[in-house]
Order: C-alpha cells, then sequence, then structure tokens
C-alpha cells in the first residue's frame, strides 16, 4: 500500500464487532464496500451509530448478497476498478442451544467456506493483493493458554463447533501465504482472536491489551464495540501499528 487511505472490504458487516470497524472508517472518510443480504439494514445501522447518511452515500459501496455467492463477494473486493487494500472479515454463526448438550452452529462450516471463498475469489482479481484481517477467537491455540482456567469448560461445552469452524478458517489462512507468491489470494495477513464477546459500550481502545499467540493476553471478556475500534485505530488507521501486527496472531482483551 502506498500512502493514500487503503480502501476495505468487509465481510460480517451487520455484525457487532465488524460494524464497530465499518462505521468510523466510512465517517472518516474511507472508501469502502460491504457485502450484505440486506443493505438497508445495514445502513440504518450505520446511522444509529451516528455516521451521516451523505458519508455512506459517498464512501460506501454495499452488495446484495451473501458470502459463499463468489460473483457477489468478487464485487465487493473491488472499489473504484481495482482490488481493496485490506479485507476485514467478520463472519460468525447463531449459536443455536436445541440440544443443550451439544450447542451448535446454524451454519458449523460458515467461517471457513466465507474465507475459502473470498480467498479463491482474490486470487482471480488482478493487481496487487490485499491484507486480510479476521476475525477469530481465542479458545483455540495449540501453543499456549489464551484464556482463564475457570473459562475452560464452558468454552469446551458451548463454544465446541465454532471453535473448530474457526480452527479451519485461520488453517486457510496460514496456508494461503505459505503458497507462492504468483500463487496467493492475500500479501499479509492479521488474524485478530479476541477473548469471550459481550454487547454494550466497549471501554476504549486504550484499556485494550493486545498479545501474540506465544505470549497471549490473558482476560475474561471484550465488547464487540472494543474489537472493531481496536482494528480500525491499530490495523486501518494507523501504518506503525499495523506493521507490527502483520503476519501475526494477535490476542485482544480488556
Amino acid at each position: 500500500m502506498d500512502s493514500r487511505r487503503p480502501t476495505l472490504a468487509f465481510f460480517g458487516a451487520t455484525g457487532g464487532s465488524t460494524i464497530s470497524c465499518l462505521a468510523p472508517a466510512v465517517e472518516a472518510g474511507y472508501k469502502c464496500t460491504a457485502l450484505a443480504r440486506d443493505p438497508s439494514k445495514l445502513e440504518k445501522l450505520l446511522q444509529t451509530r451516528g455516521v451521516s447518511e451523505s458519508a455512506i452515500l459517498s464512501n460506501l459501496q454495499i452488495t446484495a448478497g451473501n458470502v459463499t455467492d463468489v460473483d457477489a463477494v468478487t464485487k465487493t473486493l473491488t472499489r473504484d476498478g481495482a482490488t481493496v487494500d485490506i479485507v476485514i472479515s467478520g463472519i460468525g454463526g447463531k449459536l443455536l442451544f436445541d440440544n443443550p448438550l451439544k450447542p451448535t452452529l446454524d451454519n458449523p462450516t460458515i467461517c471457513q467456506d466465507a474465507i475459502s471463498t473470498v480467498i479463491h475469489a482474490l486470487r482471480t482479481l488482478p493487481g496487487p493483493k490485499p491484507i486480510l484481517v479476521a476475525l477469530s477467537t481465542t479458545g483455540i491455540s495449540d501453543k499456549k493458554r489464551d484464556l482463564p482456567i475457570a473459562m475452560m469448560p464452558m468454552y469446551h461445552w458451548m463454544l465446541k463447533v465454532p471453535h473448530k469452524d474457526k480452527k479451519v478458517m485461520e488453517s486457510l489462512i496460514l496456508e494461503e501465504v505459505d503458497r507462492p507468491v504468483t500463487q496467493r489470494g492475500i500479501s499479509n495477513f492479521v488474524i485478530v482472536r479476541p477473548s469471550l464477546l459481550t454487547d454494550g459500550p466497549g471501554l476504549g481502545v486504550d484499556k485494550i491489551k493486545a498479545g501474540t499467540e506465544t505470549r497471549p493476553a490473558v482476560g475474561y471478556t471484550i465488547s464487540r464495540n472494543d474489537v472493531g475500534a481496536w482494528v480500525f485505530e491499530k490495523v486501518i488507521k494507523n501504518p506503525e501499528e499495523e506493521s507490527k501486527f502483520l503476519g501475526q496472531i494477535v490476542t485482544i482483551t480488556t
């Protein structure tokens, strides 16, 4: 990327963590794209967060569709005739408790399917490849414990299915950057592993602790608002900060 502001593509844009990154980006004048099943819902959500209608009209290109639709994904990955500079994926499924002993997702492979579609679409697009920022989760590391011991039983019971999906998603990203440069769909990545997500107002980016997979920041919770704000402030808005996290699996908590 050059010194100009990067162009941004968002997937899972109506989710709390992702829209908390999209909203300040649109309001600040970044040229963004987003994929949404219901574009009007996304526009209304942005307006409730204080994003002006004029900013939405000027800075956001919304494509109607879902993340397994290759054509819709490909369209979302381009802005003003060029491939975007940064892709932010906050795709996730909805937890179902129909069987309390075995909670599952409405789509148990949504994260891996989404990232697979995004990567394959990016391979077909010309020009420089973007950075991929993917929102994952704590509790899936094979290297070091990144959540309090007291939370491990709950994670194992409630999040077994979504964690399996997130692990496959992460492996697809890591496999992609191991490919020859000329064959990759992405130039680099940042995998963000937040602790247990909560709703409600955030504490602010200055209250967020960040660590790596080998030296994780361990905590109980983080609000979705803080996750999105951290991505915007540390990965998108500040190139010097961004360089610290490229090629990293980053844990964040409050």
